[in-house]
């Protein structure tokens, strides 16, 4: 997302706790001293303990300081389908929600890009074990998903802080849908790696694998394709 508002000619920044910005532990005056001179701010933030009043209370603290400080737009990233009623039993979904409610609680317009997972998820969510020659071999959980490329989030995230109009929703998926075990597989077969996956259903979260997470009729679709993405490293 950084190189996608550089290459634009734009100055741009990261705050996180490694810079010492921390939507969590730092004081209302902190995070308003970090976000000086800033025009636009694009929260990518997640909460530690993934509880929904985290979600909330921190998305509540950066819309205040970010109204104090002068921003003048806020872009967040959110997920796909997390209002829909097959998704009301997932905690992670609902803080995702809950961060939505707590950025739009405050002064300064907020514009909403919702997307689909990540083709990255693949790494971040099969835990796998190595089997030399074999490949790998692992669980993943059942889910129904049209995931898009990274790089196309953090361009479209961009876009949004620099040309939409302040206070819009758009939704951002990949060109195809599939199971969440095949973007694995596809994922390790380019990569030359056969991945042997079995796919474990969600108990109480229907909506993993009824199409919840699908983008609506109106969604921006990305061309890039798993294999791209993975010839690309982006």
């Amino acid at each position: 997302m950084v190189r996608s508002l550089e290459t634009r000619g734009i100055r741009a920044a990261s705050l996180s706790r490694r810079t010492g910005f921390d939507l969590q532990r730092s004081s209302a005056d902190q995070l308003v001293r970090a976000l000086d001179g800033v025009d636009a701010l694009i929260d990518c933030s997640d909460a530690a303990d993934r509880t929904i009043a985290t979600f909330e209370a921190s998305a509540r603290a950066l819309s205040l300081a970010a109204g104090r400080a002068g921003v003048e737009r806020i872009v967040a990233v959110s997920i796909v389908g997390i209002d829909r009623p097959g998704l009301a039993k997932a905690a992670y979904y609902q803080g995702k929600l809950a961060q939505e409610r707590g950025l739009a609680a405050g002064t300064v317009p907020v514009t909403v890009v919702r997307t689909t997972q990540w083709f990255g998820f693949a790494d971040q969510i099969f835990p796998h074990l190595p089997l030399g020659g074999f490949g790998r071999v692992g669980l993943a959980p059942r889910m129904r998903m049209q995931p898009v490329a990274n790089s196309a989030v953090g361009d479209r995230l961009a876009r949004a802080a620099l040309d939409d109009a302040p206070g819009t929703r758009v939704e951002l998926a990949g060109p195809e849908q599939l199971m969440f075990a095949e973007l694995i597989r596809r994922v390790w077969r380019a990569r030359d790696v056969r991945a042997r996956v079995a796919q474990v259903p969600i108990p109480g979260v229907p909506g993993f694998a009824d199409g919840s997470l699908l983008p609506g009729p109106d969604a921006e679709l990305d061309t890039t394709t798993i294999e791209q993405w993975v010839a690309t490293g982006r």
